[in-house]
């Protein structure tokens, strides 16, 4: 059902459909330097398809496959349910997963040969050597921004909890709290205010200084590696620095790079803004899923106003 341009719903669908949107854009450009993406495209504006994932154009890699397991798992249960989401997670990694990170695949390996969801993040991080603080954990979060977006405490708890399944590192954990915040906040109307809302919010100590950090920074100082917190610059900088969901994702997905989970972050963040219908048609239509996206948008936003009363 069409919704009326900048209403909350539309807002909601924007943020994950951006998401993917955003994925599906800089999935084929995905390891390639900004110089490369330049010599080889010019700039990149079209859903390409290719890249070495061999995607067609509109396919998604593992930002957007398990963003959908998180949303999925709200819709069915009503609220955020852990365990849950890690089964989703399981068995979207049974199926040959497209594009997963180190760190996902060990401890989603580790959550197969018996170790529950709050235990994997934590062994792997220790397998990692305590480097378990990639952006994984951002990429996917968008659902729990959307479905606590007046809940703060809510919003913080459940954030956290959805990164250590695979994320253990407190940068990881705020980060995805970071993000959702940034969600809510924008879905409220805030965009000027809204770094240094963030940055007083945020506990941890390493995340709140990056996003203090965001309004200092040009362009060439961006780093939009698989390091969390690149990866929350990165985004943070293409949609402030904007003024258009379009000019916001292209700016995000030129920038070389890990190019479609800093398009997935910025893509939510700018779909929360500007609505479902400021997401270019061309961009849109050939997304993988997109129906399905955009009614688990709209229940998400459901149960978020309470239409829709959660589950027991």
């Amino acid at each position: 059902m069409p919704q009326p341009k900048g209403s909350l719903v539309s807002r909601f669908q924007g943020c994950l459909v951006g998401l993917g949107v955003g994925d599906a854009l800089g999935a084929p450009v995905e390891g390639m330097s900004r110089s490369e993406i330049k010599r080889t495209y010019g700039r990149v504006t079209e859903m390409l398809g290719g890249g070495w994932h061999g995607l067609p154009p509109g396919g998604y890699t593992d930002d957007t496959a398990m963003m959908l397991c998180i949303a999925r798992s709200i819709v069915e249960r009503g609220y955020f349910d852990p365990e849950n989401v890690a089964d989703k997670f399981l068995h979207w990694f049974d199926a040959g997963p497209i594009g997963i990170g180190r760190t996902t695949w060990i401890a989603l390996s580790e959550m197969k040969k018996g170790a529950s969801w709050s235990e994997a993040g934590r062994i792997a991080h220790e397998r990692l050597g305590g480097l378990s603080a990639g952006n994984g954990s951002i990429m996917r979060c968008a659902p729990i921004g959307l479905l606590h977006f007046n809940d703060y405490e809510k919003l913080v708890k459940d954030s956290i909890e959805s990164s250590i399944i695979t994320h253990w590192d407190p940068q990881a954990c705020w980060g995805a709290a970071a993000v959702n915040m940034g969600i809510a906040e924008i879905l409220k109307g805030e965009r000027g205010n809204l770094l240094s809302t963030l940055k007083s919010r945020v506990e941890q100590s390493e995340v709140s200084k990056a996003i203090d950090e965001v309004s200092r920074l040009n362009i060439g100082d961006l780093e939009p590696s698989a390091y969390v917190l690149d990866t929350l610059q990165a985004a943070l900088w293409c949609f402030l620095t904007t003024s258009s969901f379009e000019s916001a994702l292209v700016a995000a997905v030129n920038l070389g790079g890990d190019t479609d989970t800093v398009g997935a972050v910025c893509g939510a963040l700018a779909g929360a803004s500007y609505g479902i219908e400021a997401i270019p048609w061309r961009w849109q239509e050939p997304l993988q899923d997109r129906q399905e996206i955009l009614l688990l948008a709209e229940k998400i936003y459901g149960i978020a106003v309470g239409f829709t009363h959660p589950t027991s």
